[in-house]
């Protein structure tokens, strides 16, 4: 089995190369996802969901496997992105020039760290700034003290603060932690594929919660609906799933959003929107209530 490793702070995942345009081409060659955003127009980020163009997001250091490749394109699995489609992982496209050339695993034992804040600065090994990376990104470390964590990239090793492993969120529960943490991501636009700070879709935003406190949850909201715990609406608790399907409830689940308490969700809503906290009735989502899941128990 080959593995590779992602080393750019966002991989955009491709449901195909072909749906690549001139405007992306910029993005395959630095990897920079801010100056990418920045170039969409409101359109081009409508087209994204329309036309399925990217299909998720993989962050520095996941591991993927590599399926097969065409030109300057891999097709893989993303291995901490569960998904019904594939067991080995969450399927698609990236370009080569985003993805290790090995996965050379350490002689040693190590520890991993996870990032909890929205955005950390990683540092070269002379303590240098490299890049900046997003919340949930996952580490192998190799020493700590009260200031800094070693960590072991694709790039080598380099240091991040020890602040950084700190959630800094308050709670009683899970449950409350991973809302008081998505609350720090109000007003985030809405991206189709989005699981980071810069941009989330509904399932992304779970996604992206769920992983900054240690739960490793599917990826689509289909599957977070059919792996999690199920909860009756008179035992809904802050911090569960949400979940509104077609046909009055009955199909395809479409969208998921965080209970927040007193009847609201927190979501990410559609294209052109931005992450909120609204009344449950007020979004004209309450006839397709489809139920609710758990996972943080």
């Amino acid at each position: 089995m080959d593995i590779r490793r992602i080393k750019v702070p966002t991989a955009l995942v491709w449901s195909t190369p072909t749906t690549v345009t001139k405007t992306d081409r910029p993005y395959l060659k630095d990897g920079n996802l801010t100056t990418w955003l920045a170039s969409l127009k409101p359109a081009e980020r409508e087209q994204l969901a329309d036309k399925n163009r990217v299909v998720t997001e993989a962050l520095f250091n996941d591991r993927v496997i590599l399926d097969r490749v065409e030109g300057e394109w891999a097709h893989v699995f993303v291995t901490r992105q569960s998904s019904r489609q594939e067991r080995r992982g969450y399927p698609g496209w990236i370009p080569l020039t985003q993805l290790t050339t090995s996965d050379e695993e350490l002689d040693y034992p190590t520890t991993t760290v996870r990032l909890a804040h929205p955005v950390t600065q990683l540092l070269d090994e002379n303590k240098q700034p490299l890049m900046d990376l997003p919340l949930g990104t996952i580490l192998p470390t190799t020493g700590q003290d009260s200031e800094w964590i070693q960590v072991v990239t694709p790039l080598g090793h380099g240091w991040i603060t020890a602040a950084a492993a700190t959630l800094g969120v308050e709670g009683t529960d899970d449950g409350s932690r991973l809302l008081t943490l998505g609350k720090q991501f109000l007003d985030t636009p809405y991206l189709w594929g989005g699981i980071t700070p810069q941009g989330f879709d509904c399932s992304g935003l779970i996604y992206a919660l769920h992983r900054a406190l240690g739960y490793m949850i599917p990826r689509d909201a289909q599957d977070q609906f059919a792996n999690g715990y199920p909860v009756a609406p008179e035992a809904l608790a802050i911090g569960d799933l949400v979940f509104f399907a077609r046909e009055h409830g009955t199909g395809e689940i479409h969208h998921v959003g965080l209970y927040a308490g007193s009847g609201k969700m927190l979501h990410a809503p559609k294209p052109g929107e931005a992450v909120q906290l609204v009344s449950m009735t007020a979004t004209g989502l309450a006839p397709e209530y489809a139920g609710a899941r758990r996972f943080w128990q």
